[in-house]
């Protein structure tokens, strides 16, 4: 090396010459993909906020569901059309997207854009087999029917069972329950209903209780909007049809979400009235038997 920096026939400016388009090769490729990868990582988690976005709209019909992953994914600079999706109505919803990035150092060596692709699906899961603060009450299972007006609880008892299923250890009051819920999950041990007595006053106060605490939430006031943050929507045991005789043990099969639309309290005339709805909720899923309850998942 000495020797050939100390000659003067102008090798050194050669190879320096060499060198220095290596290396600025390198640095293309060093700096540009980098921002390859920069770009990808921000695409895929538009598409990822885009898909979960329109899923938790799927039960609303595909139009919404893509229209709701088009405006989140717009928030996070990525432009989508609805040609772009693959939608499955109350499934899945999909989005593949490939961008043409253009380079910065690599036009050294000729090359000035890269795409970068990327895609991502969520789809609905049903079958809650396990949830907290579900409310006690239940509720057989040939009764659940999505949008139609259903008596909850009412002063009228079935051989003398109101409805309520005993939570074994659990000393709070009926009013207590009903307003915090309970841990329950599907399972082939039964759970024996209460003993008879009414306890209409505490079925009141819970359900007016939690009415009041959606006060002035407005999504919250109508059956079509509400959602499982709203107090008004419940969760509730859907358990195996039983013949009914003092107390009797149930079988839990699944669970099921009600929009509580009203209470009733007049002498003659006493009502928790709602309807099933179909909602989005946090548990444990994966069971067999399917009562309108989702969760959303990222599945690629």
């Amino acid at each position: 090396m000495l020797k050939i920096l100390r000659n003067e026939n102008g090798n050194v400016m050669v190879i320096v010459a060499v060198f220095m388009i290596v290396l600025l090769g390198f640095t293309a490729m060093v700096v540009d993909v980098g921002s390859l990868y920069l770009e990808k990582s921000k695409l895929q988690k538009a598409l990822d906020a885009a898909v979960l976005a329109g899923a938790k709209e799927l039960l609303n019909g595909e139009a919404k569901a893509k229209t709701a992953a088009i405006d989140i994914a717009k928030k996070n600079g990525v432009i989508l059309v609805e040609e772009d999706f693959d939608v499955e109505p109350f499934k899945y919803i999909k989005a593949p997207k490939t961008i043409d990035k253009s380079l910065f150092f690599a036009k050294v060596i000729g090359l000035n854009n890269a795409n970068v692709s990327a895609s991502s699906k969520a789809q609905l899961e049903g079958g809650l087999i396990k949830k907290e603060g579900v409310v006690p009450l239940g509720i057989k299972e040939d009764q659940y029917k999505v949008g139609e007006n259903y008596s909850l609880k009412s002063s009228e008892s079935i051989n003398g069972n109101f409805g309520y299923l005993e939570l074994v250890g659990d000393k709070r009051t009926l009013r207590d329950q009903i307003i915090g819920g309970a841990e329950l999950e599907v399972s082939e041990n039964l759970f024996g209903w209460t003993d008879p007595g009414e306890k209409w006053g505490q079925v009141v106060q819970g359900f007016e209780s939690r009415i009041a605490k959606d006060n002035g939430i407005v999504k919250c006031q109508s059956f079509t909007t509400a959602d499982d943050s709203c107090q008004r929507v419940i969760i509730v045991p859907m358990v195996k049809e039983v013949k009914l005789e003092g107390k009797t043990k149930v079988e839990i099969v699944g669970f099921a979400a009600f929009y509580i639309t009203r209470v009733v309290n007049d002498k003659g005339d006493k009502i928790v009235e709602g309807k099933f709805i179909q909602t989005y909720t946090v548990g444990e899923f994966g069971g067999e038997k399917d009562y309108g309850i989702y969760k959303v998942s990222l599945v690629e």
